[in-house]
């Protein structure tokens, strides 16, 4: 259980520091940020799904993002009964990083969704 808390603190962690790089340094320029994932994405409908829903709202799918994983942060570093919706949440958020990513992204993104879905099952279970 020690290693799961870890684990679960180390995801905090990361969500946290996402939401510091999509909000000072995604945001100012999230067009390009977007076509640049369009352009990697290596699934036609997720580069089609990317270029005709995220480009165009770019700055606001940002923001989005960023009280996402912001609040995801908060939730799991909270160590409190949040911690389960949000590893849930970050496991759907991943999947659709690896749906709409390149090669590497889809394989980094598949394991993350995994372990998000492998700490919320041990929390369910105890």
């Amino acid at each position: 259980m020690v290693i799961h808390k870890k684990t679960e603190i180390t995801i905090g962690i990361l969500y946290a520091l996402g939401a510091g790089f999509q909000g000072f340094g995604t945001l100012q320029n999230s067009a390009a940020y977007f076509r640049e994932m369009a352009d990697n994405a290596w699934l036609p409908p997720a580069a089609s799904f990317i270029e005709t829903f995220l480009v165009p709202n770019s700055v606001a799918i940002t923001v989005l993002v960023v009280c996402f994983e912001g609040l995801g942060a908060i939730a799991i570093l909270s160590r409190r009964r949040a911690v389960l919706p949000a590893l849930i949440a970050g496991g759907i958020f991943s999947i659709v990083g690896a749906l709409t990513g390149g090669p590497v992204e889809t394989i980094g993104y598949a394991a993350l969704a995994a372990l998000h879905f492998k700490l919320a099952a041990g929390r369910r279970g105890s």
